[in-house]
């Protein structure tokens, strides 16, 4: 099922999807740099699962995060969703 997404995920999510390989520790900057004026760079936890252990779970803001930084190299994935 696809996952309805407002005008302001797809910036959040196209930002963030650039980065997949990149670390996620140098990445997230230029996420929060690329931003439209008046964005909250903490909706980025709302997307990337920056937990010590990421995993799927609904987050605070009651969705599945779609990225994380994988737990030894850092660098960012995108969890797999089957449709």
């Amino acid at each position: 099922m696809p996952t309805n997404y407002t005008e302001e995920d797809l910036v959040y999510v196209r930002l963030i999807r650039r980065e997949i390989g990149n670390l996620w520790s140098e990445a997230r900057q230029r996420v929060i740099d690329n931003l439209p004026e008046g964005s909250d760079p903490e909706l980025i936890g709302k997307y990337v699962d920056e937990r010590p252990e990421p995993g799927i779970y609904i987050n605070e803001y009651g969705v599945e995060p779609r990225f994380y930084p994988h737990r030894t190299s850092g660098r960012l994935l995108e969890f797999y969703r089957s449709v």
